[in-house]
């Protein structure tokens, strides 16, 4: 399948409901439908996002900041009650009336940060963090796309044993139509065909049984594909569970597995990066021990008209006032609270150490989990096939002897139950390996 057609059915699959899709979902098609509709891929980038707008935030305290400053009005004076004497001249001034001016002003001022350690760790720290935001976006993608393919393979595996309990059925059917002719023909007892009516009875409760898981477990990977539960889905098996034979080869060891994983697995890089962003926030709260300094320059224009001589809005070069200077600010004394502020993110950077190691230890053992399962299940899809054969052979023969009059139907039923067991065993053997597999490549980060 071309990459055109590949998102030309996904396109298709988007744009309708689950329940209307023609063809059914390959593993590839749901990986690609829970990226863009997980609802734990949405909040996980939404928290990314966050972590990188603190990041571009962090730039306050060290890019220059640029004020403008603008005011127009009238300023009102009352009516004087009493007579005043000028200091100057000792003239008695009587009361004056009520008057009132324009009163306009512009500023611009401009501040560029020289020195503030705070705000330069800060900067470290939000970058840190954001980095490990992204990582862990990057984790939650890993562990959603595990999710779905052992739901997936779990809707197979629902599948499968679905029809290896209506195969058992259908046997048993069969040796009921049997013990009524042999019945009828005088060669076995009537309590024979009412054994083989429970048995198909039996039989028949077990297949609605799996008809029951087989819902459940479509509603199960509807719902980690980010769409309502109760849409109806069809999947299509992998090559891989197609293949003839059994699993070979064995995972790598356990040393490569990690060296890998340290590498490419996103939540060792956001453990990391959380250890960075914390020691960047102990350096940014001792920063509260040091001064600031910043360069501001102001220019400002004020008078009572808005325009023509003298107004605000005129020859720039020409009434104003204009400062340019260094701002020293020094906070000697905070009631502790710079202190205060220094134990919590020392605190926070041995939870975030303890946090990466605690990390280190969770993925290895993932790692080693997952590489025993994967051996143990190869052993057992090899166990099983190994069964099957001999329970198909068991079955064949117990049937040549029930019609050749030297065995009983019990004995077909047994050999027709231990084949539906190694069928089912098989199946189980065959996708649990896969899913193992994949957990597998999800602790390492990625493919083997």
């Amino acid at each position: 399948m071309t990459m055109t057609m590949t998102r030309t059915l996904l396109a298709l699959a988007l744009a309708a409901p689950l329940g209307a899709v023609a063809a059914p979902l390959t593993l590839d098609d749901a990986l690609a439908l829970a990226s863009g509709q997980s609802h734990d891929l949405v909040i996980a980038k939404a928290d990314a996002d966050l972590a990188g707008a603190d990041q571009l935030g962090s730039l306050q305290g060290v890019l220059p900041r640029l004020d403008l400053n603008a005011s127009g009005g009238r300023q009102y004076f009352g009516a004087s009650s009493v007579s005043r004497v000028d200091p100057t001249t000792g003239f008695v001034i009587p009361p004056a009336g009520a008057s009132d001016y324009g009163a306009y002003s512009f500023s611009l001022s401009l501040t560029q940060p020289i020195f503030d350690l705070s705000a330069f760790k800060r900067r470290t720290s939000t970058k840190a963090a954001a980095r490990a935001a992204t990582r862990t976006y990057d984790e939650s993608r890993l562990t959603v796309a595990f999710e779905v393919t052992r739901r997936f393979y779990e809707l197979l595996k629902a599948e499968r044993s679905l029809r290896v309990l209506e195969k058992s059925a259908q046997r048993s059917a069969e040796l009921v139509e049997r013990a009524d002719a042999l019945f009828a023909a005088g060669r076995a007892q009537k309590l024979d065909t009412f054994t083989a009516r429970v048995n198909l009875g039996n039989d028949r409760i077990a297949v609605e049984q799996a008809r029951t898981r087989l819902v459940q477990a479509r509603s199960d990977l509807v719902r980690v594909l980010g769409r309502p539960g109760d849409e109806a889905i069809e999947v299509v098996a992998p090559a891989v569970l197609e293949a003839p034979g059994v699993p070979g080869g064995e995972p790598p060891p356990m040393e490569a597995l990690m060296a890998q994983a340290r590498e490419r697995r996103p939540s060792l890089a956001a453990a990391q990066a959380q250890v960075e962003a914390a020691d960047a926030s102990v350096g940014a709260s001792r920063g509260g021990y040091w001064p600031t300094l910043a360069a501001q320059a102001t220019y400002a224009r004020s008078g009572y008209n808005a325009t023509g001589d003298g107004g605000v809005v005129g020859d720039p070069t020409k009434d104003y006032n204009a400062t340019i200077g260094l701002v020293l600010s020094w906070n000697l004394f905070e009631g502790r609270a710079t202190e205060a502020s220094v134990v919590r993110a020392e605190a926070g950077l041995a939870r975030a150490r303890a946090s990466a190691a605690k990390t280190v230890d969770d993925v290895a053992g993932q790692i080693a989990g997952a590489r025993q399962a994967v051996v143990a299940l190869a052993r057992q899809v090899s166990l099983a096939a190994d069964n099957l054969t001999a329970s198909e052979q068991s079955l064949s023969l117990a049937r040549q002897r029930l019609e050749a009059g030297l065995a009983s139907q019990l004995e077909v039923r047994d050999a027709s139950l231990k084949l539906t067991q190694a069928e089912l065993s098989l199946v189980q053997a065959r996708i649990d390996h896969a899913v193992a597999t994949a957990d597998l490549a999800r602790a390492v980060g990625g493919a083997i």
